[in-house]
C-alpha cells in the first residue's frame, strides 16, 4: 500500500514541477537577489544553521540579508513581520520557533508566511535588505531563486523512496535543480551526488560545530522538540557529557507548564542541570522563572555550520549570482 502510495505521489510531483519546468505555472520574480536552502527530505538536515551561514557570508560582505520562511506550526496566519531591520516584534508562538531564532541570533529582517512568495514580495519592497534567503524553499519553486543550496546527509542517500514509505518529498534525480549541493557529515562523499547534479553544480561538506559551556564529565538531562533528537544527544555526549535521561517531544513542540515540570523532576531526581537546544530556548522565555526555582540549571547548546570542503567555490559561485548593483564587491571587500 505505501508503495502505491509513494509511486502516486511521484507522478504528482513529477506533473508539479513539469508545469515549472515548461513555463505553465508562474515563477515569481522580486526585486532581490534570492537564496534558497533546501533539502529533498522531511525532516532535519542541517538548514536553519546553514541559513545563518550564508547569512553571515553576506554581512561579512557588507550585504544585508533578509530570511523568509512559513513559520511551521506558528499560532498566526498570515503574513507575518518578526523582525523588521530594527527589532524583534513577535513572540516564538505568534512566530514559530525557527523565524523567531533566525531574529534573534542574525538580528536581521525576518518574514514569514504559508506563501514564500509574498514574504519575499514583502520583504523586498518594505524592508531594508539586498538578498533574500529562503529557509526551507527548494519545493517552493513559485518563487524565483538565483542560487539553490540543497543539503544532503546519508539518510537521503540510503532511502531513495519517496513519501508516505520513505522520507523523500523529491527523488534524488531533482538535484540537477541545485547550484549547490552541500554535504553534510563526513560519511557522504560527492561521487555518490555528483551523477545527480548539472555539470555546472558546486558541491560543498559542511560541519557543524557545538558551542557549549564546558560539558566534559557533567551529567545531565537533554530536552529536545526537534526533528533529529538522537543527533542532539550525540553531540552533547560528545562534548563530554553524561546523559543520564533524555526528554524528547515532536518537532516544533510548544511547551507547557506540565512538559517543564517533568524535565525539572527528572533533573532534581538526578541532581543534574539541563540541556537544551537553541531552538527550543527560543520557547522557554515563560518558563526560565521555573527553572530558577526549582534550582535547575538550563544550559544551551548552540551549534555554527562551517564550510569545510569548498569553501571557496561555493562562495564564488553565490557572489556571481548577487548581482553587481546589489554588492560592489571589489570596493566592499578592500
Amino acid at each position: 500500500m505505501l508503495g502505491s502510495l509513494s509511486r502516486l505521489f511521484g507522478v504528482v510531483v513529477d506533473r508539479r514541477n513539469r508545469r515549472f519546468d515548461e513555463g505553465r505555472r508562474a515563477i515569481v520574480r522580486v526585486d532581490r537577489p534570492v537564496i534558497s536552502v533546501g533539502n529533498l527530505t522531511v525532516g532535519g538536515t542541517g538548514k536553519t544553521p546553514v541559513v545563518q551561514m550564508i547569512s553571515r557570508m553576506l554581512q561579512d560582505l557588507r550585504l544585508r540579508p533578509a530570511v523568509v520562511l512559513r513559520g511551521y506550526r506558528r499560532s498566526s496566519r498570515g503574513l507575518l513581520v518578526v523582525h523588521d531591520g530594527h527589532r524583534v516584534l513577535a513572540s516564538a508562538r505568534e512566530a514559530g520557533d525557527e523565524a523567531l531564532l533566525h531574529a534573534r541570533v542574525l538580528d536581521v529582517p525576518v518574514v514569514v508566511a504559508e506563501s514564500k512568495v509574498d514574504a519575499a514580495v514583502h520583504a523586498a519592497g518594505f524592508l531594508p535588505c539586498d538578498v533574500i534567503i529562503v529557509d526551507d524553499g527548494f519545493q517552493h519553486r513559485a518563487l524565483h531563486r538565483d542560487v539553490d543550496v540543497v543539503l544532503v546527509d546519508r539518510a537521503t542517500l540510503d532511502d531513495p523512496r519517496l513519501l508516505p514509505a520513505g522520507r523523500l518529498r523529491e527523488p534524488l534525480a531533482n538535484l540537477y535543480r541545485a547550484d549547490v549541493v552541500l554535504l553534510t557529515g563526513g560519511d557522504v562523499q560527492e561521487h555518490e551526488v555528483r551523477p545527480y547534479l548539472a555539470p555546472d553544480a558546486v558541491v560543498g561538506r559542511i560541519q557543524v560545530v557545538a558551542h557549549v559551556p564546558e560539558l566534559a564529565g557533567r551529567s545531565v538531562v537533554t530536552m529536545c522538540g526537534i526533528a533529529n533528537p538522537e543527533r542532539f544527544e550525540r553531540t552533547v555526549r560528545g562534548c563530554g557529557a553524561d546523559v543520564v535521561a533524555s526528554i524528547t517531544f515532536k518537532d516544533h513542540h510548544a511547551y507547557v507548564r506540565s512538559d517543564i515540570e517533568r524535565v525539572l523532576r527528572t533533573a532534581q531526581h538526578h541532581q543534574v542541570a539541563v540541556v537544551t537546544t537553541e531552538k527550543d530556548r527560543v520557547k522557554l522565555d515563560q518558563a526560565l522563572e521555573l527553572f530558577t526555582q526549582a534550582n535547575v540549571e538550563l544550559i544551551v547548546l548552540s551549534i555554527e555550520a562551517r564550510l569545510v570542503d569548498g569553501a571557496e567555490a561555493v562562495e564564488t559561485l553565490i557572489i556571481s549570482r548577487i548581482p553587481r548593483e546589489d554588492r560592489h564587491l571589489e570596493s566592499r571587500r578592500e
